[in-house]
């Protein structure tokens, strides 16, 4: 079975990230909450596949977070935060390996 755990943190760290700057108005507080959950996701990839699953990661919450906006004006903010979100998460647990059991 494959780990739950490094999507769940990348589709969190979108989607709080998105939510904290819009609720709170601080955009740089989204930012944070985004680079936090971000960076615990990774970690916890990079204990179960390595350096470069981890990048992957890192490189799919950027790439998503840069589609997003533009998609906003199409989905509007929640509908392609939403989306964006789902399909990184996807993408994320597709890559994480699974465990064996012992």
């Amino acid at each position: 079975m494959r780990s739950p755990v490094p999507a769940v943190g990348a589709f969190l760290s979108l989607f709080l990230g998105f939510g904290v700057a819009d609720l709170t108005g601080i955009r740089w507080l989204g930012g944070i909450v985004l680079l936090i959950l971000g960076v615990i996701s990774g970690f916890y990839l990079f204990r179960l596949a390595g350096l470069g699953r981890a990048l992957v990661l890192a490189v799919a919450v950027v790439i998503g977070f840069i589609v997003s906006h533009p998609l906003g004006s199409i989905l509007g903010a929640y509908g392609s935060l939403s989306a964006i979100s789902l399909i990184v998460a996807v993408f994320i647990y597709s890559i994480t390996p699974r465990q064996v059991a012992a």
